[in-house]
C-alpha cells in the first residue's frame, strides 16, 4: 500500500473515533448510576445558573418526581432502574462554559452519582448530592483535559 492510501484508510477509522462537534465545542457524556431505589431520582442537565426546567439540555430518571418533587417521599412508579448505570449523551457543549446538573430525590437521601465524561475522558467522577427539596447542583466546567506533550528521544 502506498503512504496516500494508509493516509485515507486512517482518516476513515478516525472519522468513527472522534466527536464531531464544531470548533469551540466539545462532545460530553453523563454516566448516572442508581442505587436499590431508581425510581427515587430525578435529574437535568443545565447551563449553570439556570433553574430547573429552565434551558435544559436533557432530563433524565423520573419525571413524576421532576423539578420540584425532592423530599416528597412519594415513591412514584417509573424512572430508572434499580443499581444500574445508564450513559446519556452525547451532547457538543461550548468548550470553556459551566453547567450544572441538578439532581432532586424523591427521599430527598440522594442515590444517584454522575461521572461527567469530556472528550471521552472521566473528567468528574463520584459527584452526588441529596436532591433535597431544591435540588442539589453540580457544577462542572465542559474542559477536555490537556493533551499529552510527548516526545520521543534517543
Amino acid at each position: 500500500m502506498t503512504k496516500g492510501l494508509y493516509t485515507l484508510l486512517f482518516s476513515i477509522l478516525s472519522l468513527n473515533m472522534v466527536a464531531q462537534c464544531p470548533t469551540g465545542e466539545v462532545e460530553v457524556t453523563i454516566d448516572v448510576t442508581t442505587d436499590s431505589y431508581g425510581n427515587e431520582g430525578y435529574w437535568q442537565l443545565v447551563p449553570s445558573g439556570n433553574n430547573c426546567g429552565a434551558g435544559t439540555i436533557f432530563f433524565g430518571g423520573n419525571n413524576l418526581v421532576g423539578c420540584s418533587g425532592g423530599s416528597q417521599q412519594a415513591s412514584p412508579t417509573g424512572g430508572y432502574a434499580n443499581n444500574t448505570t445508564i450513559s446519556t449523551g452525547p451532547w457538543c457543549l461550548t468548550q470553556g462554559a459551566s453547567y450544572q446538573i441538578i439532581f432532586v430525590d424523591d427521599y430527598g437521601d440522594g442515590g444517584f452519582r454522575f461521572q461527567v465524561n469530556i472528550g471521552g475522558f472521566p473528567m468528574y467522577t463520584g459527584l452526588t448530592g441529596t436532591g433535597a427539596a431544591a435540588g442539589t447542583r453540580l457544577t462542572f466546567v465542559a474542559e477536555p483535559p490537556p493533551p499529552y506533550d510527548m516526545s520521543c528521544q534517543s
